[in-house]
């Protein structure tokens, strides 16, 4: 690992010497209320782009964090099957994710169904590194992934898509687009099938994945009126197994939302936000007592923000949000239907003085059972001359205990909130074909819920930390674009061991080039070893990815992955019995045909 940082080092010098100058800006939506460019956000964003997303092929959105932002991530075997994320590292429910700004974290147990949203549906990620609670309430502590499927195209288009993978695995999309006056309209409709793979080391049994997806958007632009719709529908059947036993289980996830805009004479911003989520699992074979378990969450949230922008300097915003949570759990026999509600005020306060940069978020949150809540985030920000910056932010976030470990198995009512307090330091050189930024960040999290074996029940016992260095660099020049992040930490508990499923050490490089007509990529991305349950040991890895895309004309175009090019034996995660399977080397191949 040490050699391939040093390699990236001497990569990275190079290519920053062929970089040239003037500014490089985003609009950032999921680092505060209001967007904003990323020099005006003082902690660490990072954003997945559609032109970034078509070049690599990406096979699902773990393959998008692991491969492009060395995030740490495991899953048990293929297409379909339970994954986490583990944000800075943070635990798997530590980070909150959203679909166009829809939170589908469930309130049992589980992460967000990330792998059942195909890859072909996005538009755009954003990923905020840090604790963000003052903005998005529960689950913001390691980070918030928010994941965009609106489509910007302004032209009336027409488009479908074939692609072809190992295991028989196909996939098959149409995408509609019709705009009028100041109302555009984008609907895609996707087909997704495989075979799978064994996903344990020590099984031959496949287990294959469908799922069939719907996405849409309606909006409306005018001066001082912004409307939309948006909606993420998947559903489907997923093959896996337990304790050896080959089983399957059908699931609905559902993710829609109404937002409004409105500006005033006086360019006083009004936001209001309705949006519902469900998340619903039902197994195909019995439990033991002969009962098909299942787990439903159904969430509706009503919000409305008032922003007031820089006047004199100064600026503010403020709002009050309410959520109603169904949660239905039948899961071995232990049983219960809930509905719980959690209200919070928020508010955000910036003011510019010269170069500097001061901003201040609050949330208290209020919940059914175990009550208040106090999440705050301060942040600044220093211009040192044209393109170099300083940034400071700190900030802490919570995670109310979910549905499952205040009724489930073990449960206790007792339980509080899980807690954190984090900090990091940015030093940044901007322009406008490249950027570099060097942070350093440190976290400690309490009251974490664990299983007390001597009570036989749940309680907040735990307690983790983690501190480290990255060294992230993105560029765009005559010879190629693509970024580089290299990150060292050391996540542990409170006996000092190692988190399981995280690393030390990871890297990524993404490079691509337009050659003769082709546009050529390659992906690597290199982890540490780590540790997993029962003192299982995954050692580190190293994966290549290379791509090629072709315009054949103006209609047609297609791109070609190849996935593991090393056929790379590697392991995220470990059973009691065995290791999970990854991907084997093996190559894709997508069509897109626009109709008009």
């Amino acid at each position: 690992m040490i050699k391939v940082n040093l390699s990236l080092a001497s990569l990275l010098c190079s290519l920053y010497i062929l970089s040239s100058a003037n500014t490089y800006d985003e609009i950032i939506t999921v680092a505060s209320n209001i967007p904003k460019e990323d020099y005006k956000v003082p902690s660490t964003v990072d954003v997945i782009d559609q032109k970034l997303l078509e070049n690599t092929l990406q096979i699902d959105v773990l393959s998008i964090l692991s491969n492009i932002l060395a995030i740490d991530t495991s899953s048990n075997g293929g297409p379909g099957q339970v994954s986490s994320i583990f944000i800075r590292g943070s635990s798997s429910n530590h980070s909150l994710v959203k679909i166009n700004g829809v939170r589908i974290n469930p309130a049992t147990a589980g992460g967000a169904a990330v792998y059942n949203l195909d890859t072909n549906l996005i538009s755009k990620i954003e990923i905020a590194s840090g604790p963000l609670s003052s903005i998005h309430g529960s689950e913001a502590i390691g980070g918030v992934v928010n994941i965009s499927t609106r489509n910007n195209t302004l032209n009336d288009s027409m488009k479908l898509g074939l692609m072809y993978g190992p295991d028989n695995h196909s996939k098959k999309y149409m995408q509609g687009n019709l705009t009028f006056n100041k109302t555009s309209l984008n609907i895609t409709f996707l087909n997704n099938n495989s075979n799978g793979f064994p996903v344990l080391r020590n099984s031959l049994i496949d287990r294959g994945y469908d799922n069939k997806s719907f996405v849409s958007d309606l909006s409306y632009n005018s001066k001082n009126l912004d409307a939309s719709f948006s909606s993420w529908s998947s559903k489907g059947n997923v093959e896996y197994l337990v304790f050896d036993n080959p089983v399957a289980q059908d699931y609905i996830n559902q993710a829609q939302a109404i937002e409004v805009s409105l500006k005033s004479i006086k360019d006083i911003l009004l936001i209001l936000n309705i949006n519902s989520f469900e998340d619903l699992i039902i197994q195909n074979n019995p439990n033991y007592l002969g009962i098909l378990d299942l787990t439903k969450t159904k969430r509706n949230t009503y919000e409305v923000l008032i922003h007031k922008p820089n006047k004199e300097r100064l600026s503010y915003s403020g709002g009050y949000v309410i959520e109603n949570e169904d949660v239905n759990y039948s899961s071995y026999g232990a049983l219960f239907r809930k509905e719980l509600q959690t209200k919070a005020y928020f508010g955000t306060t910036e003011w510019q003085s010269n170069n500097n940069t001061f901003i201040g978020s609050i949330r208290k949150s209020f919940h059914d059972l175990h009550g208040s809540q106090l999440s705050w985030n301060i942040g600044f920000i220093k211009e040192l001359n044209t393109n170099w910056f300083l940034s400071f932010s700190s900030g802490e976030a919570f995670r109310s205990p979910n549905s499952s470990e205040l009724y489930g198995f073990g449960s206790n009512k007792e339980l509080v909130p899980e807690a954190s307090k984090s900090y990091e330091i940015g030093f940044s050189k901007r322009k406008k074909n490249n950027n570099l930024k060097i942070v350093l960040f440190k976290s400690n999290t309490f009251n974490l819920i664990n299983y007390d074996f001597g009570d036989y029940i749940l309680k907040n016992i735990e307690e983790s930390s983690n501190h480290g260095l990255e060294l992230r660099y993105k560029w765009s020049n005559n010879f190629s674009y693509g970024s580089l992040l290299v990150r060292k930490q050391d996540p542990k508990d409170k006996d000092n061991n190692l988190l399981i499923r995280r690393s030390k050490k990871s890297a990524s490089l993404f490079i691509t080039k337009d050659i003769m007509g082709y546009s050529l990529g390659m992906n690597l991305s290199a982890f540490g070893k780590k540790n997993d349950f029962e003192n299982n040991k995954l050692p580190g890895y190293l994966l290549i990815n290379l791509t090629a895309q072709k315009k054949i004309n103006n209609k047609l175009s297609f791109l070609l992955r190849i996935e593991n090019l090393t056929n790379q034996n590697y392991f995220t995660a470990a059973s009691s019995t065995s290791y999970y399977l990854n991907q084997d080397r093996s190559l894709w191949l997508k069509l897109n045909y626009k109709l008009r």
